[in-house]
């Protein structure tokens, strides 16, 4: 007899709709999160970025010479990237954008495919590598962090402003979080 009485009363049907809305939000909420952390990783696991002078090494892998005759006399951005890696596609707009930010800013860009001589220094893509017209390293790391890898979450154009600004911040990034994928 109590059921019949709860049933009609409308009050109770909205409070049963909020709740359910209330918990497919939170059900949601929940599987975008899992589904985030699945997807993402920290760029540099096996800290294979923490080498003494990592610069020279990169340098020898890639065949530029660190001291004498330098590749270029101007700031140089490395930009590794390979289009077969998932995120390297969803980062292209970024990768676009940060090339033309670059060359606005007077800094030569090179782009590098992944090579397992560069899998030794550098764990995982899309990356950046901007060294200094005076051949100082001013950051290697991922170009962003987070599952879009976005110039929202952008660290090299910050990187560059403050190199600008006259602050070389030499700075090696390996554990942001995002979406990366591992150079073999």
């Amino acid at each position: 007899m109590y059921w019949s009485k709860v049933l009609p009363n409308l009050n109770n049907a909205k409070l049963g709709v909020v709740i359910a809305a209330i918990g497919w939000v939170f059900a949601v909420v929940f599987a975008l999160y899992l589904a985030y952390q699945q997807q993402t990783q920290v760029f540099d696991p096996d800290n294979k970025m923490a080498q003494t002078d990592w610069l020279q090494s990169f340098h020898a892998t890639m065949g530029i010479k660190s001291k004498g005759i330098e590749l270029t006399h101007a700031d140089t951005l490395y930009i590794v990237d390979e289009d077969s890696c998932v995120c390297s596609t969803r980062s292209q707009p970024h990768i676009q954008s940060l090339s033309e930010y670059a060359l606005n800013n007077d800094i030569h860009v090179v782009k590098l495919t992944p090579t397992p001589a560069l899998a030794r220094l550098l764990p995982a893509q899309p990356a950046a590598i901007l060294v200094s017209k005076e051949q100082q390293l001013v950051y290697a790391g991922p170009l962003s962090k987070g599952l879009a890898c976005s110039s929202q979450n952008g660290f090299v154009e910050l990187v560059i402003a403050n190199l600008r600004a006259g602050f070389n911040s030499r700075f090696i990034n390996s554990d942001a979080k995002g979406c990366y994928c591992q150079i073999s």
